[in-house]
């Protein structure tokens, strides 16, 4: 059995920094993009892991970078997950198909 690698979570003063990206857009990102919903601690305080400061990042190069507004960064991040939506089910099933071949091996 693998060991689950403990999560790291972050404040959102630390993922601006880690991002360098102001703390006002980083919130701004959140209500205008519902894929960017980071957890709450007790106190309300919001805390990221690593995949939303992943998230952040892809917003930040399309915004930055690319020249995108909020609005075609959202469209743009919803057809890349579409597309990476179906590769992992083609790999999924692919891995299945492998496993049915060899149980067939198997009961021959």
């Amino acid at each position: 059995m693998k060991n689950k690698k403990e999560e790291k979570f972050y404040y959102i003063s630390e993922v601006s920094k880690i991002v360098e990206v102001p703390p006002h857009i980083i919130r701004f990102w959140e209500k205008e993009l519902s894929f960017i919903k980071p957890l709450r601690d007790q106190k309300g305080h919001r805390i990221y892991t690593e995949k939303d400061i992943e998230k952040i990042n892809r917003v930040k190069f399309l915004v930055y970078n690319e020249g995108y507004k909020i609005k075609g960064a959202k469209k743009k991040l919803r057809e890349n997950n579409k597309k990476e939506n179906r590769k992992d089910m083609k790999k999924f099933l692919e891995d299945i198909l492998q496993e049915i071949k060899e149980i067939k091996k198997c009961l021959q």
